[in-house]
Order: structure tokens, then sequence, then C-alpha cells
């Protein structure tokens, strides 16, 4: 999963992917979890996945609550809308990588390079569009 190539900045990428961000970041301000749900691929992953929070079992959305937790009924006070922020934050960036599998990632978290301080999140063009392919976790 490593990064095949530079930061590819947002503007440089194919006008389909600029509107697929610009959809991610309308719902994340508008707080829309089911305009992000959507937008999951149906072979969501977990990589780095330390905890064990990833289900194979599981439907994508229970798979993308457990890094981007929406509901807040399901936070404790000090959490309220934490998976907001964290998303929000993700799909903020100027700049993507592309891995060498072909999903375009948020940088900051590149696995050829140690230790891996960011988590990413990683997304996948399919015939009906793009879609939120992953999550990588970061940390060592």
């Amino acid at each position: 999963m490593a990064a095949e190539s530079k930061p590819i900045a947002l503007h440089a990428t194919e006008e389909s992917f600029q509107q697929f961000i610009a959809s991610l970041r309308v719902a994340a301000q508008k707080k829309n979890a089911q305009a992000v749900y959507v937008l999951l691929a149906p072979n969501y992953y977990i990589a780095r996945d330390f905890g064990g929070s990833f289900d194979p079992a599981a439907s994508p959305i229970q798979n993308f609550s457990t890094s981007f937790q929406f509901d807040n009924a399901r936070l404790r006070e000090e959490y309220k809308d934490h998976g907001w922020k964290e998303f929000r934050e993700m799909v903020s960036g100027r700049n993507f990588e592309r891995k060498r599998d072909g999903q375009l990632c948020t940088p900051h978290g590149a696995l050829d390079k140690k230790p891996f301080p960011h988590s990413q999140l990683c997304f996948r063009k399919f015939s009906k569009g793009w879609r939120i392919q992953g999550h990588i976790n970061g940390g060592d």
C-alpha cells in the first residue's frame, strides 16, 4: 500500500474525484451521515487494525463507524462530534497520494515511511463513481 507518487493536488485530479471530495465536505459540514454512508465501498476495509475493530462479517457502515462514529448517542460526552471532526479533517486536505493499486488517499500516513503518524482515508473509482474504500490506521 505504499505511495506510488508524490502528493497530488486536488485540482490536478480528475473532475469526478474533485466532485466526490466536494460532496464529502458538504456532508461533513452538514453532518449528514447518510450522504457519507451511501459512498462507502461494499468492500470497505480497515488496515493496520491493531485494536481488532474490523469485522469482516459486518457491514461497511458498521466498520466505518468504528473509526468515524457520527452518532453522538454512542459517545461519551467528551467525545461528542469526534467522528465528524476527524472525518472533516480527513477530507479537507488539498493533496492526495496515489497508491500502487490505484487508490487515492489522504496524505500523511504513507506506509513506505516509519513511523506511521497519521491515519489515511482511501478512495477508489468504481463503475458507479468514487467510493470511500478504506481507512489505514496510523500510529505505531
